[in-house]
């Protein structure tokens, strides 16, 4: 964790769907608590699989709205999905910035991500003060966003014809201080996609079946 905040409190964590986004974040949670036994962590939107995982690394408790942090210090927060909270509704901005307050005053450390990249609009990227890169087309960023400025000046060996491409064990790190890129095991207990099943794959129905050869 202290290579993705660096000196900073406040990180976005921006990528294309299956990117290996919650993969990485995961394992660096991992890593995180085998060094680190006591600090809390509360995790918001994490689907059922991801969180029954990681809970079992200790200290991990799942909130349901911002009210559950209030009295919360000294602790990393996890907030995937995070426009769901309303931390990026214009018309909302007030919310934004209590929580920003909270996290200095209380002394936390947080992680936006979504898996929608047009979230990272202008008013939650004016609060965020460093970036976890996957791959992405710039093109698919929000206009005028910050997280478009950082990826349209990034000319490092990941970038070509607009896109920046790592494989998803690797994360892009780009903040005031420094450039990394970070490399994580991946958690095959936490992959449910992989089990999706290929709807397009030969159909095993027996050639008795009425349904047998019938072709879209």
């Amino acid at each position: 964790m202290n290579n993705i905040f660096g000196d900073n409190k406040i990180i976005g964590l921006a990528g294309s769907k299956n990117s290996g986004k919650t993969n990485n974040l995961m394992e660096a949670i991992r890593i995180f608590r085998n060094k680190n036994k006591v600090t809390p962590i509360y995790v918001y939107g994490l689907d059922t699989h991801t969180l029954e995982w990681v809970k079992t690394l200790g200290s991990v408790f799942e909130i349901s709205g911002l009210d559950q942090l209030s009295n919360k210090s000294n602790s990393l927060l996890i907030l995937d999905e995070f426009q769901r909270l309303k931390l990026n509704d214009r018309r909302q901005k007030y919310i934004l910035d209590e929580f920003i307050d909270f996290i200095y005053h209380k002394n936390n450390w947080v992680i936006f991500t979504s898996p929608n990249l047009r979230e990272f609009n202008s008013i939650i990227g004016s609060k965020i003060e460093g970036w976890c890169i996957k791959s992405l087309r710039v093109d698919s960023l929000v206009n005028g966003s910050q997280l478009k400025d950082v990826a349209k000046d990034y000319s490092g060996r990941f970038k070509s014809l607009g896109r920046i491409t790592l494989r998803k064990n690797e994360m892009l790190v780009i903040n005031e201080e420094y450039e990394k890129v970070l490399t994580f095991d991946y958690i095959e207990k936490i992959d449910k996609k992989k089990e999706n099943i290929d709807i397009f794959a030969e159909s095993k129905l027996s050639k008795n079946c009425p349904e047998y050869g019938q072709k879209m």
